[in-house]
């Protein structure tokens, strides 16, 4: 079933297409959490709706996106809170 606002089928895989200068997404989402790799077990970012929380620290443990909000994903497009807009694509 797709969530029709997020534009995301369950279990299926989603990376994100970025050929902008942006923030390197370099992993994949699938059900609503974001993983770095396919052997890491545990996700580093979730969803909440349509907002996309990412859970990493810089080098002095600070988050990388304030209060962990790193944007929102809506019709296959992250939008990251800088404004930048990526594309998702299904694996």
């Amino acid at each position: 079933m797709l969530d029709q606002a997020t534009g995301m089928q369950p279990g299926r895989r989603y990376t994100v297409d970025n050929q902008e200068r942006a923030w390197q997404f370099s992993g994949f989402f699938e059900d609503g959490k974001y993983y770095l790799g396919p052997d890491l077990a545990l996700p580093i970012g979730w969803l909440e709706g349509t907002r996309f929380y990412y859970d990493d620290v810089d080098p002095d443990d600070q988050p990388l996106f304030p209060d962990r909000l790193a944007g929102t994903i809506e019709g296959l497009t992250l939008t990251l809170f800088d404004g930048t807009r990526l594309k998702l694509e299904a694996e």
